[in-house]
């Protein structure tokens, strides 16, 4: 399952020898998911250049703050991908509040990436929702209480985001779900 998902992160036939920046948190950091695409592409004898920034807890405005090192590593190199994971949660919210506190910090770092290469491709890594949803925000938004809902809101609001961004989505939670 786990090399199916990688698969739909980044599509192995265009590496050849390839750099990606992963900008996430936790869904990023632990195991190691940077290293694991390597391993994959390494297997292809393919060539994969990696870095990451995925401290725990980070949504989009940490990432696009003025001066954080998420901006820093943008301009640190000539990426082919920037791979973009938001805060478990924060895109599963009602629409009016990721509109206002997740799209305009996803914009900023698509902006940020395009401004400093016009080749790289932002690639936002849609995450899943959580196996009992989200019971502890569900109260006051009760669609996220369940699994299927949450799926559904991050769905919808990552293909909101690379549709109005002109970039690129991995569907990694819907894999997930099948």
């Amino acid at each position: 399952l786990m090399k199916k998902l990688i698969f739909l992160l980044l599509p192995l036939s265009v590496f050849a020898q390839k750099k990606a920046l992963f900008l996430g948190n936790s869904y990023t950091f632990y195991n190691q998911l940077p290293n694991m695409v390597v391993d994959i592409a390494n297997s292809l004898s393919d060539t994969l250049i990696v870095d990451s920034n995925a401290p725990g807890g980070w949504k989009f405005q940490n990432h696009a703050e003025t001066g954080s090192s998420s901006l820093q590593k943008i301009q640190q190199d000539e990426w082919d991908f920037v791979i973009l994971q938001a805060q478990s949660q924060e895109p599963s919210f009602p629409p009016g509040q990721v509109q206002q506190e997740t799209y305009p910090y996803a914009t900023a770092l698509v902006n940020a990436i395009k401004d400093h290469s016009e080749c790289a491709e932002p690639l936002f890594f849609m995450t899943w929702g959580r196996k009992n949803g989200d019971n502890v925000n569900g109260q006051f938004y009760p669609i996220i209480s369940t699994y299927g809902g949450m799926q559904q809101r991050l769905r919808q609001s990552y293909l909101e985001m690379a549709t109005t961004n002109g970039a690129t989505v991995a569907p990694v939670g819907m894999a997930w779900q099948q």
